[in-house]
């Protein structure tokens, strides 16, 4: 089957299932058989092979019964970066690209070497992006759940990072030195338990639930590091946050009745509150 009647083909089958972007989904999937990008699978003309096309239609399959594409195919790209992923830990969303822009555009780094914590580092994205990008910082990586450090980690030697970031498994900042960082990052769980319930199939069958629920209001974790932040950041330290799209309000009241300062709610490309950012007090 030529490469043009087979996207089409797939993407049929994965719209009448109700999969999202079906037609990059396809592209995606069959660049991944032929280890190439997916704009250069329209270049070569001849018909896929029968034993790639037998790969492609057992990884359809594993699409057509839900599984996002992401797992399928083993990898995402953030920031340029191939990222390994599996049911370890949550899929890195193009938001979370959006988290790291406005930390590598902060003043963090305007004087001394920073320290930089990601806390809930999951497949290590962030602070592995952030390490790439700045070889004069000091990283620190958290996660509770040693199944998603030890994929942060695989990320790191795959990338040849491992060395550049402390790895930790605990919950958030827990015994974490007093002002002993410039600045926290993390995409918390933000997830209510109620509506986790209510989420797409593929993430809420596949994606791990500790990754996506965070208890009753969806704001439980994000408050209690704003907490710990206010103590474990040096004074004027920052704090970046992601949250879910209707969290604004909630977060922005959190950080101010928490003392923090010059909070900012930034957009997603949607034009939704995603992305929170706050000063601690110089004293």
């Amino acid at each position: 089957m030529k490469i043009i009647r087979l996207i089409e083909a797939l993407e049929q089958r994965f719209s009448a299932v109700g999969i999202d972007n079906a037609k990059r989904v396809s592209e995606e999937l069959v660049a991944h058989v032929l280890g190439c990008k997916p704009l250069e699978i329209y270049l070569d003309a001849a018909p896929l092979p029968p034993e790639k096309l037998q790969h492609v239609e057992k990884l359809s399959t594993r699409i057509e019964d839900g599984e996002p594409l992401q797992y399928v195919i083993g990898h995402v790209d953030f920031w340029g970066l191939e990222i390994k992923c599996d049911p370890r830990a949550l899929i890195p969303r193009p938001e979370t690209e959006l988290l790291v822009e406005e930390v590598l555009s902060s003043r963090i780094w305007e004087n001394k070497p920073a320290t930089v914590v990601d806390v809930g580092t999951g497949t290590g994205c962030i602070a592995l992006t952030l390490a790439a990008q700045r070889p004069d910082a000091d990283f620190k990586a958290i996660d509770l759940h040693p199944e998603a450090l030890g994929l942060a980690r695989e990320n790191a030697r795959a990338l040849g990072l491992e060395d550049r970031i402390l790895w930790l498994n605990k919950s958030l900042l827990d015994d974490c030195a007093p002002e002993s960082c410039d600045a926290v990052v993390a995409n918390l769980p933000y997830i209510s338990s109620a509506d986790w319930k209510t989420l797409a199939k593929p993430v809420r069958d596949h994606e791990p639930k500790s990754a996506l629920d965070s208890g009753p209001s969806g704001m439980e974790l994000i408050q209690e590091l704003a907490t710990q932040a206010r103590y474990v950041l040096v004074p004027g330290g920052m704090l970046f946050l992601e949250f879910g799209f209707d969290q604004g309000r909630a977060v922005f009241q959190c950080l101010s009745n928490l003392g923090y300062l010059e909070i900012q709610i930034k957009h997603d490309l949607a034009g939704h509150d995603r992305i929170a950012i706050a000063e601690n007090p110089q004293c």
